[in-house]
């Protein structure tokens, strides 16, 4: 994989790479080629200071935050839209583009490869990949003769790492491992990178002169200022600190609640209430026996006030005299609750409403709204409307993205025409359709 920097692929030779808070030059990071001889090692570049950016931001911001959870699965599933569709183009009588929609059966190789590869599954995990981190990686087999794509599959990102490029601005590998942490060579296999930019001709050519029989092609979002790793728009929410104020607030409710939930009330007995009650008695009672008889007064006292059936009870404490001054025998004390209802809510919509805003997401989609408070779920034309202007704007995506289908058509010789779609479900008004639904590709 070369970078030119007239296409602006990469920017130079130099070794920046993306981390949560900002952009750092990071040295390139030494691991072991060949196990049998500890002196051959390559270099990758880390992906984040530490090299565990992708794992760090999904399992331990991400996954705790709904609403982050809730726009990209929003994001996923539009751009994905009703699955990988074919199309044929052609010219009407006028010389203007003509494009429908043809069956897999219509082609029984693409429809063997398509059901070997289980493109389904194969599209929505990229453009998982491709939504969550700005970037996707497609591992391509190639038959023994280099004529021919047999399968794709995908290669998780969050496991990808590119080898430095080398003197002549090639980066000749990427490296995947399953769990970087540790860095077990055991699990980490390099497989040569191709440049997105071959054309499927210049692609085969490589593979024939280098003996290549599987590589990767990364699919990635535009790169603006980065060299390696994309550094998505929408983890402006990470690195602003938005995201962190959404996943604060319930892990504080949580430890508020586990702290209060449970005492209601502090109950006071006076040393009084024993000395009358017991008279002489007490006076003969050692200190383990009235200790006994204080708790199992607390114990009453609490099976009397607890439970759904203790609603309405009344409790009846004496009161007593003492110079001069009525003292109650028992006193019931109810602990207030300091914290609001609804308190941190509205921080907590702020920071959910700036990760949509990020995401590109209308908050209406996904319902997004306080319970108790204003209401901003949408009503149906919001929400049809957003989620129209949400799957018109994913059209330069999706062409990023078919650009794997384009490489394996061109690469495999079949019908120029066909091009590849994820056409959309575009909701309409009944009156405009029966279904309230129609069916567009953008």
């Amino acid at each position: 994989m070369k970078h030119f920097n007239s296409i602006g692929v990469h920017i130079g030779k130099s070794t920046i790479a993306m981390t949560n808070l900002k952009t750092e030059f990071v040295k390139p990071k030494s691991i072991l080629i060949d196990n049998a001889n500890q002196e051959v090692k390559g270099e990758i570049i880390p992906w984040g200071s530490d090299n565990l950016y992708p794992q760090t931001f999904y399992n331990k911001k991400y996954l705790k935050n709904g609403s982050a959870v809730g726009g990209v699965g929003a994001l996923q599933n539009a751009h994905y839209g009703s699955g990988f569709q074919l199309q044929l183009e052609s010219a009407d009588e006028n010389g203007a583009s003509v494009k429908k929609t043809v069956p897999f059966l219509s082609y029984p190789e693409i429809q063997s490869f398509y059901k070997n590869s289980k493109l389904n599954k194969f599209w929505y995990e990229i453009v998982s990949d491709q939504t969550l981190f700005s970037i996707g990686f497609a591992s391509f087999i190639v038959s023994q003769d280099f004529k021919k794509i047999t399968s794709v599959r995908r290669r998780k990102a969050a496991w990808c790492r590119f080898e430095k490029m080398g003197d002549d601005g090639v980066i000749k590998n990427v490296w995947i491992n399953s769990d970087w942490s540790n860095e077990n060579l055991k699990y980490s296999m390099p497989i040569p990178v191709v440049d997105p930019y071959m054309t499927a001709e210049e692609v085969r050519l490589w593979c024939q002169e280098s003996k290549i029989y599987e590589f990767i092609y990364p699919s990635y979002y535009p790169l603006i200022d980065e060299s390696y790793y994309p550094k998505p728009g929408w983890h402006a929410v990470d690195r602003n600190g938005w995201m962190d104020v959404a996943n604060s607030v319930p892990e504080l409710k949580q430890a508020i609640f586990a702290q209060q939930a449970h005492i209601k009330y502090v109950i006071y007995v006076s040393e009084m209430y024993f000395e009358n009650y017991y008279k002489e008695e007490w006076d003969d009672f050692d200190s383990d026996k009235r200790q006994k008889l204080r708790s199992d007064l607390v114990t009453a006292i609490d099976d009397h006030m607890s439970g759904n059936s203790a609603g309405g009870r009344s409790l009846i404490s004496p009161i007593f005299e003492e110079n001069g001054k009525f003292v109650e025998g028992i006193k019931v004390v109810p602990i207030d609750n300091n914290l609001q209802e609804g308190s941190y809510l509205p921080d907590s919509s702020a920071a959910n409403s700036e990760i949509l805003f990020a995401l590109g997401v209308d908050p209406c989609i996904i319902g997004l709204g306080i319970p108790g408070g204003k209401n901003l779920s949408g009503s149906g034309s919001d929400k049809r409307e957003a989620y129209n202007i949400l799957c018109a704007n994913l059209k330069p995506r999706r062409e990023i993205t078919l650009e794997i289908w384009d490489l394996i058509r061109d690469f495999n010789l079949w019908d120029p025409n066909l091009e590849g779609c994820f056409p959309n479900m575009i909701l309409t008004t009944l009156d405009k359709d029966k279904s309230g639904q129609n069916t567009i590709v953008n």
